[in-house]
């Protein structure tokens, strides 16, 4: 698929998109169903580096797996509810979107996300939970996945919990290249590799709070 079809189907999808999540806003079992999604021009961000083939990996599930899926994306989406992950499927189904490039992880991203197997991935998507600390979290064992040029791209930076500590170190540190931010999302290119484990006296770009 050549980045002008992966473009398109990013606004067939969100003309159609999966209806997924309880609409309730306590997040619980209430009837009834609808979708949580971010800016199109977020989705567009991703498709011009999506290839097939390319290693994804994301917190939360949405719009943006269903385009993970039609891209061919090697997927792995971390997600609590398995009852999600069985409509999105339904919705791929229904689609004609081949599912098989896709691997679902169920339960929250602080527990899966340090068990996995510690693959290298292209792009990392966080929009998980929206708790301190768990953008962090999800940060911390996600992104460090990331090769070198690899993208980060985390929603909802309209929310404090999940900004709090984490735009400040990602704009401090050189070893992230800001790319976009508006007041829902933000993109950043990785420019080094690895865990992402380091102590305090490694980190001299931050400005020290104490004389």
């Amino acid at each position: 698929m050549q980045k002008s079809e992966r473009i398109k189907s990013v606004h067939q999808i969100m003309l159609d998109p999966p209806l997924i999540h309880f609409k309730s806003p306590a997040y619980t079992t209430t009837p009834g169903w609808g979708v949580w999604q971010t800016d199109v021009a977020c989705y567009e961000l991703l498709a011009t580096v999506c290839e097939p083939g390319t290693r994804t990996l994301e917190t939360g599930l949405g719009v943006s797996t269903a385009l993970f899926a039609e891209w061919r994306c090697a997927h792995t989406c971390v997600v609590p509810r398995q009852i999600e992950c069985d409509r999105l499927v339904q919705y791929l189904k229904t689609r004609g979107i081949d599912d098989r490039t896709l691997r679902f992880e169920i339960g929250y991203s602080a527990d899966v996300l340090p068990r996995l197997e510690k693959s290298a991935v292209d792009v990392v998507f966080i929009d998980g939970g929206h708790g301190f600390p768990t953008a962090i979290i999800d940060w911390y064992y996600g992104a460090g996945r990331l090769v070198s040029g690899g993208l980060l791209v985390v929603d909802d930076l309209h929310l404090a919990p999940v900004t709090l500590g984490l735009l400040d170190f990602l704009d401090s540190d050189p070893r992230w290249e800001g790319l976009v931010r508006t007041g829902k999302w933000g993109a950043w290119k990785r420019r080094s590799s690895g865990s992402l484990h380091e102590e305090w006296n490694t980190q001299e770009f931050i400005v020290p709070r104490n004389p």
